[in-house]
């Protein structure tokens, strides 16, 4: 405590601001901060579970008309006559009457079904056949999948039977389980999990009469298959909390929909679930996994499942965290406002000044001797400002003497070198040169010397780090044309050079090197061989890339692997750094190349509307 009591006295001026500044904040956060999260807590709370529930009871009510609506349309199918005329005048081992049955079903179902969004698929099944495999309620994504001979023995027969003619719902069932079929258990398909409604059709309505199917050992059964977005769809973007989760569970507690959809066909880990079955709607504050819990839920009358919606406490607690923090940031900003007023006033009395005369004295340090600042505050500071004014101004004259001198020394240097070597001189000796082998009919010594001229004049003018690329191809054809003097015609060399690249920046003498090494290198052993040099440039949609290709002799792994980097190819490393230094790592060199075959050498730059020069 004396320490920091002592660092805090003995501390510059703003330290002690800062510091109270962060006393008073923090005061100010305690203070409002409890009195906000005290009084809205329980309110907000109370409230928030009172939303939640409202909007679980209002989704389970929509989800139990939806029901409502499908099972009118089974009570209609099952009263519909043409279907009882069809079905019980069936020779069910005459199969071409069946198929017939099956076209005459599939426009029955078409007609009561076809329109509802909610149904998934519907069918008529038997053990025989499946009915309906084809209508258009069944017509998107193979819908219409259950094997002619799976249905019988199934869970869903068995369900069938034993309602006696009762709609059943069936939670969610795995299909490839429920149909044994083995080769879709570890497939992932679209009706991998489905939830139904079924029912044995025992006879059909007509008339305000009940005909029954007295004489059919195998009772036909009308199965509904839904998914679970028939929940989802409900749910989703009703409960605007982050965190929340919803699921339909059966009574014995299997999921039938869930947000998390893999855990479909799982036992839902609900504490007290057959407590909320017999409730059949409220809302309690449950531990689930160890943390509190706000549990909504609504049993639906149709099918008895429940719908839950399990939200965290802390996320319903959301408007009492955004008023603690609407006070905290009127608070912060109040103190700031008295914080920033006080150090202005005490900067302008004091340490302005201060400030001031340390920026000049760093200027002064690093060579700046032109600073001269405003006099300004006291007494004493002006006469101290005005001494190292005068200081500067004293320096800056001699500095200036120094330099005059030193600069009339070189440029007698400069005048002395540029009488040693003209360029111009340089370059009207090397045309007289020319015309000189050309009235003597020497072509190829005119042609060596015009390439030498150009390539000059290139060295000389271009200074700069970026050039035009067709200034830096024709340097290079010039030394093209050297070196194949040089080897006697020995290799060709073919320019394959897209037209919309010659106007484009690219870094200078940067394919120089490259030819250089496939002459010095590449064609040191041709063996009798026709050597041949591409020199090719292309656009692609990485950038820009030109490629230096020869027939020559090759290189190995290791050799291939220390080119860049070694000491006896300073050229090429020397163009891939200049590119990673303009471009950066993405671009550079990258060679390729097969002993006794060639090499091919790649440089990518990037392409010039995505082009940013590095410093």
């Amino acid at each position: 405590m004396r320490i920091w009591l002592r660092t805090l006295k003995e501390g510059r001026l703003h330290t002690k601001l800062l510091l109270t500044y962060i006393m008073l904040l923090a005061g100010t956060i305690l203070i409002f901060g409890i009195s906000d999260y005290r009084l809205n807590r329980n309110t907000v709370l109370e409230m928030a579970q009172k939303d939640v529930f409202t909007i679980v009871r209002k989704n389970n009510e929509i989800i139990d008309a939806k029901f409502s609506r499908i099972r009118e349309m089974i009570y209609g199918f099952m009263e519909d006559a043409d279907f009882y005329e069809t079905f019980s005048t069936l020779d069910i081992d005459n199969k071409t009457k069946v198929l017939a049955a099956d076209l005459r079903i599939k426009g029955i179902l078409d007609k009561y079904f076809a329109q509802s969004q909610d149904i998934y698929s519907v069918q008529v099944a038997t053990s025989y056949f499946i009915f309906g495999t084809a209508s258009s309620a069944n017509s998107e994504h193979a819908k219409n999948f259950i094997p002619i001979n799976g249905f019988e023995g199934t869970d869903l027969d068995r369900t069938a039977k034993d309602g006696k003619g009762k709609i059943q719902w069936v939670p969610t069932y795995n299909f490839a389980d429920m149909y044994r079929i083995p080769y879709l258990k570890k497939m992932d398909f679209d009706y991998k999990h489905l939830f139904s409604a079924i029912s044995m059709i025992q006879g059909s309505y007509y008339k305000g009469k009940f005909r029954a199917y007295t004489d059919l050992k195998d009772k036909p059964a009308l199965l509904l298959n839904f998914k679970d977005s028939l929940f989802t769809t409900v749910f989703a973007g009703s409960i605007p909390v982050s965190g929340a989760s919803y699921m339909v569970v059966d009574p014995k507690g299997r999921i039938i929909a869930h947000s998390d959809r893999s855990l479909l066909t799982t036992k839902a880990d609900l504490p007290m679930l057959p407590e909320l079955m017999e409730e059949k709607s409220g809302v309690r504050m449950m531990r689930i996994h160890g943390k509190e819990q706000v549990v909504a839920f609504a049993r639906s009358d149709i099918t008895g499942w429940l719908s839950i919606a399990v939200i965290p406490p802390s996320e319903l607690l959301d408007p009492v965290t955004k008023q603690y923090v609407r006070n905290l940031l009127v608070s912060v900003g109040i103190i700031t406002v008295v914080f920033i007023a006080l150090s202005y006033f005490l900067s302008r009395l004091i340490t302005n000044p201060f400030r001031t005369m340390i920026r000049a004295i760093v200027n002064t340090g690093e060579g700046r001797f032109a600073t001269n600042f405003k006099q300004s505050g006291s007494y004493e500071f002006r006469i101290l400002m005005k001494k190292f004014n005068d200081m500067n101004e004293n320096i800056v004259k001699l500095i200036q003497e120094n330099y005059e001198t030193q600069i009339r020394e070189k440029e007698a240097q400069i005048k002395a070198l540029n009488l040693q070597l003209d360029p111009h001189f340089m370059y009207n000796t090397l045309n007289m040169v020319s015309l000189m082998a050309l009235e003597k009919e020497e072509y190829e010594i005119s042609d060596i010397v015009v390439s030498l001229s150009n390539m000059m004049k290139y060295m000389v003018k271009h200074e700069s780090t970026l050039v035009r690329f067709q200034d830096d191809l024709t340097y290079l054809e010039g030394y093209v044309t050297i070196m194949s003097k040089r080897f006697e015609d020995a290799f060709q060399v073919e320019y394959v050079i897209d037209e919309q690249l010659r106007s484009d920046e690219v870094p200078k003498f940067f394919l120089q090197p490259l030819v250089e090494n496939a002459f010095v290198h590449g064609f040191k052993k041709l063996g009798g061989r026709q050597g041949k040099l591409c020199i090719s440039c292309r656009r692609t949609e990485e950038g820009r890339v030109y490629q230096i290709e020869d027939n020559g002799e090759g290189m190995d792994t290791a050799k291939l692997a220390s080119l860049l980097g070694g000491s006896s190819h300073v050229g090429l490393s020397n163009v891939n750094r200049r590119i990673h230094i303009l471009y950066g790592e993405p671009y550079g060199l990258h060679i390729a190349s097969v002993p006794g075959q060639g090499t091919t050498v790649t440089v990518t730059l990037p392409p010039v509307h995505h082009q940013e020069v590095l410093p």
